[in-house]
């Protein structure tokens, strides 16, 4: 029996103000191959947000915050952080408007993301490079 990998679903956190860049971040996640959980996609009128939210993060293989000034200020955003990093699962930051110096001397901010892979949103294409990565690992193992 082989070691079954589950499929990459990405998690894509962010603040509502931030909607637009985050389904443009979706749709290269799945030009790679992954899947995706983007709230303002997939939750409609009526669901229970926070019972969704947890689902998807047991669903998800990994979370891509979408770090903004606005992103900083979310709970939401800082709870989806928190059970990824319970579920100790992937999780990476997309900064936008906001420096990897501004978080490591940010006194407010938790150590743990000060330890979270960081890359610029300009150079985002080092992340997806690393997601088609893994998809094709993903479509080897279940072949």
């Amino acid at each position: 029996m082989t070691d079954q990998l589950p499929k990459p679903r990405i998690f894509i956190s962010h603040a509502s103000n931030d909607s637009w860049v985050a389904r443009q971040l979706e749709a290269h996640i799945r030009g790679c191959g992954a899947d995706t959980f983007l709230d303002c996609e997939h939750i409609e009128h009526g669901d229970d947000f926070e019972d969704t939210i947890i689902n998807a993060v047991g669903d998800c293989t990994e979370l891509l915050v979408l770090f903004t000034p606005t992103a900083r200020d979310r709970k939401y955003v800082w709870l989806e952080i928190g059970m990824f990093l319970g579920a100790r699962k992937r999780i990476v930051t997309a900064l936008y408007g906001v420096r990897k110096e501004e978080i490591a001397s940010d006194q407010l901010t938790p150590v743990a993301l000060k330890r979270i892979d960081s890359v610029e949103l300009n150079e985002i294409d080092s992340y997806l490079s690393q997601v088609q990565r893994r998809v094709a690992d993903w479509r080897s193992r279940n072949a």
